[in-house]
């Protein structure tokens, strides 16, 4: 099972975990061994305590940690899946950004009656946590286009009995909410989920009273850097040149936390504070890393077009694989991979 450590702490002393650079991928992590050796290498299992998930969810699970991660797909809307994504994703993947954005949120002055969007809110974290936060005197609302998302985060509202926090199916760019009437918007992690992030920063700007305040948490670009560069070199090794062109170009469609500014600043806000952290998930091996709910859901179909061919696609990620194996042997058997992430307070102008 994947997990976070305890303690987020400062970037690496290189202080270049924000953007990723090719020539930063030196062949540290490959070790003194040759291009596919060693293809068909023992698959570690790493099986998430499941005793919290109901039978679908641990259905839905079995068959992602089952299935060809090099072609299979999962949709939102599969039977499970949200369970899946609640009790195993959220914790591991939604709550270190979600600790980092509260811990800014929290400095800040509020007044009474305090109107609070989460934007892109999923299953309803860190909604429900600020709801509990803020108290009565300040309302909430959750909004997502994941209808069973949003039914799930309302039966959690529902059971805690909290009275200051709703949840609405809706796209940010046609909520129908009163334009200049939030006081402050939160959006963790979402800003990746629009087809058109410039668009949905343009309607929470429009949503925000002046002087309103965005919160907004993001990965880094080179978060996971550790497989990234281990990809990276094993498509130059091979000379796969036109893919690993495809993997670079890939990479920098990642934002860097310069980029998230100036899109910020471009769409009516002006920003406040950057706060940087990062923090480490585990897995027991490659293979766990690889058929995570984590990497499936955000990561690999992404990583998997760098690389068409599908007999190709296959000789490349054994390579991987093997790669990843050796460092995780390096490390004392856990592969861990560092997840750099900034928090950014902006206030509309």
């Amino acid at each position: 099972m994947a997990s976070h450590s305890g303690r987020m702490g400062p970037l690496g002393a290189s202080g270049n975990w924000d953007d990723w650079d090719p020539d930063d991928a030196h062949g540290g992590y490959t070790g003194k061994v040759g291009a596919l050796n060693g293809l068909d290498p023992a698959a570690e299992t790493d099986t998430p305590a499941a005793a919290e998930l109901s039978s679908t969810a641990r259905a839905a699970l079995a068959r992602m940690q089952a299935a060809d991660y090099l072609t299979a797909t999962f949709a939102p809307d599969d039977p499970g899946f949200v369970e899946l994504y609640d009790t195993l994703i959220v914790p591991q993947w939604s709550r270190p950004f979600g600790q980092l954005l509260l811990s800014v949120l929290l400095t800040q002055p509020r007044g009474n009656a305090w109107q609070v969007l989460d934007v892109a809110c999923g299953t309803g974290y860190p909604t429900i946590e600020l709801a509990r936060y803020l108290g009565q005197d300040c309302d909430l609302a959750g909004l997502d286009t994941w209808e069973a998302a949003i039914q799930r985060a309302r039966q959690k509202a529902s059971d805690e009995w909290l009275r200051n926090v709703s949840f609405v199916v809706a796209d940010v760019c046609a909520s129908g909410l009163p334009d200049g009437t939030i006081d402050t918007i939160t959006c963790n992690l979402g800003l990746a989920s629009f087809a058109d992030p410039r668009a949905a920063l343009g309607a929470m700007a429009r949503l925000l009273h002046p002087g309103g305040s965005l919160l907004l948490t993001s990965p880094l670009q080179s978060a996971l850097r550790e497989f990234l560069d281990i990809y990276y070199l094993t498509l130059r090794d091979l000379k796969l040149t036109d893919y690993k062109h495809n993997l670079a170009r890939l990479i920098a469609t990642r934002p860097t936390a310069a980029q998230l500014r100036a899109l910020l600043e471009s769409t009516g806000f002006e920003v406040e504070r950057t706060v940087n952290e990062s923090f480490t998930l585990r897995f027991a091996g490659p293979r766990a890393f690889l058929t995570s709910p984590i990497i499936h859901t955000s990561f690999m179909p992404a990583w998997r077009d760098v690389v068409p061919d599908l007999t190709v696609r296959r000789l490349v990620f054994n390579e991987v694989e093997r790669r990843l194996r050796a460092r995780a042997e390096a490390n004392g058997g856990a592969l861990a991979l560092t997840v750099p992430m900034v928090c950014l307070l902006a206030r509309r102008l």
